[in-house]
């Protein structure tokens, strides 16, 4: 009977340590989000006014989204269409140039456009409602251009192939077979084209719109009233995880095109002179309005109106603040993602409660965290919010909103970890931390390195978790461009906007250039 029973209680599961550290991490990521929900429904706040604030934001929100997530998506899903099945002059650098204005945040490029107006360098003056949809459009069209591009890419060869025997023209072929079966690659980047517009402060406040983002932050600083600003979070935070869950349950349906396309190249039509200039001109304008003009007009103002003593120390702040956020954010993305490739009791609630913080906006996940400290405070846990405890909720903000851009790249390298490798590791002995150290962090090693880059570039572009959470004199690029926008000193915001700008080139070049080798069969 004892030798029955061995097996049995040695096959039990057990909470190893990496279990335990994943679960922290979990709590640690999904926290701030949880207590803005918790403490939104339980505010007594001013309902008349927080009704009528939360309405005019709600209505100024879904306008901007509709609009600026409209125009990202006819631009992006048109210019992935044109990149991978047609061919056009330039074809092979519109590829990964197309993707360029991923780099530059909302609010840098609203305070180029709008220097660019002051200034008269643009006829038509980019301000408002429209002015704000267009630079969404410019600017976050990438979102659905890549996630377009990579839906297109892993088409069917076969079901493009008998459109254009039975002689569909390739508007047809494109609106009759390649749109429908892209649908959900195009819904996936659509929804997080729009989560960025719901999120985004910088650029609505320069040019005074009502959004819900915006209205945290005048309900809480212009009217003093927190509850408010709480309960305008909750229902931003609803929102930003209803299109969560539209972006997940799209990326679930990406892959339901016919296998062979793995094995044989896509056919690509050869467009004529008129079509190929209507599609060079196309691609062009894009890069030109969503990155390379706002670009050169930050340089030219940078290079007549830097101060360089001015900017020192920002630079060294968004250094210091980027990489001490990367190495915390990190470290929480790679516990998340080996408990999700190893816990099959838990599931995909990790990846979950780490994607609650990134569908989130950083203003959000700052109350909820500032929140939590207030709760400690009354509990008598800690005296009030210093510098050092300032910092401390800083960088966890930026673990909770950031974990999950840190997590899917791991999670991906993770993927070619066979679970047998570890089954035999488990049965030598090996702990979970050896497992962990010896077989994880190794095969996960070149994902890690693009995670970090990908933490380290979107936390120097933060703006409004840094703006409400940072110590007092403790300026960043992103909160100097901010600052002197506010006070139309547009000049002087030109250079720190430029260093954030050129920041985030590097990471979105590669990914461009790199997507095109995820489609099996492909040339590289």
């Amino acid at each position: 009977m004892s030798l029955a029973a061995t097996p049995s209680r040695t096959n039990a599961p057990r909470l190893d340590g990496v279990a335990i550290a994943a679960g922290l991490a979990t709590l640690i990521c999904a926290a701030p989000a949880i207590a803005v929900l918790a403490l939104a429904l339980t505010q007594n706040a001013h309902a008349e006014f927080g009704a009528a604030l939360i309405a005019n934001g709600a209505i100024g929100t879904m306008t901007l989204v509709l609009a600026g997530g409209a125009g990202a998506v006819v631009f992006g899903a048109v210019a992935a269409w044109l990149v991978t099945l047609c061919n056009f002059p330039g074809r092979s650098i519109f590829e990964w140039a197309l993707a360029i204005p991923l780099a530059a945040p909302s609010y840098i490029l609203a305070y180029a456009y709008a220097s660019m107006t002051w200034a008269g360098g643009s006829p038509i003056p980019v301000n408002g409602v429209w002015g704000a949809a267009f630079i969404y459009a410019v600017g976050l069209y990438p979102y659905v251009y890549l996630a377009a591009r990579a839906a297109f890419a892993s088409q069917s060869a076969c079901a493009l192939e008998a459109a254009r025997m039975l002689g569909a023209s390739p508007l047809r072929v494109f609106w009759r077979v390649a749109l429908p079966l892209a649908r959900p690659g195009i819904a996936a980047g659509a929804a997080l084209a729009c989560m960025e517009i719901a999120a985004d402060y910088g650029a609505a406040q320069h040019f005074g719109l009502t959004t819900l983002s915006t209205a945290v932050f005048r309900a809480w600083y212009a009217h003093g009233e927190p509850g408010v600003a709480l309960q305008i979070s909750g229902v931003l935070l609803v929102a930003a995880m209803l299109f969560l869950f539209i972006e997940r349950s799209a990326r679930g349906r990406a892959s339901y095109a016919g296998g062979s396309s793995r094995w044989r190249p896509l056919p690509r039509y050869t467009l004529n002179v008129a079509a190929s200039m209507l599609a060079v001109g196309f691609c062009v304008a894009l890069i030109l309005f969503g990155a390379l003009l706002p670009l050169l007009w930050l340089a030219r103002l940078a290079v007549l109106h830097a101060d360089v003593q001015d900017i020192a120390r920002p630079f060294m702040n968004s250094i210091v603040f980027s990489t001490i956020g990367t190495i915390v954010t990190l470290a929480l993305a790679a516990a998340i993602a080996v408990a999700a490739r190893r816990a099959s009791s838990w599931g995909k609630t990790p990846l979950f409660a780490a994607g609650m913080g990134y569908a989130a906006p950083g203003a959000v996940i700052a109350l909820g965290a500032l929140s939590l400290f207030g709760l400690a405070r009354e509990a008598g846990w800690v005296s009030g919010l210093g510098a050092g405890l300032s910092l401390a909720a800083l960088f966890w903000t930026y673990a909770a909103r950031f974990s999950a851009a840190g997590v899917g790249p791991i999670d991906a390298g993770l993927a070619r970890l066979s679970k047998g490798l570890d089954a035999s590791a488990r049965t030598l002995g090996a702990g979970s931390w050896r497992r962990f150290a010896a077989i994880d962090l190794p095969i996960a090693a070149p994902s890690l390195a693009a995670a970090a880059l990908i933490l380290f570039v979107e936390i120097l572009k933060e703006l409004p978790a840094t703006l409400i959470l940072r110590p007092f004199n403790f300026d960043t690029l992103a909160i100097k461009a901010y600052s002197y926008a506010s006070d139309e000193r547009l000049l002087d915001a030109a250079a720190p906007s430029l260093l954030v700008f050129l920041a985030g080139l590097a990471p979105i070049i590669i990914l461009a250039r790199n997507i095109e080798r995820g489609r099996a069969g492909a040339h590289s």
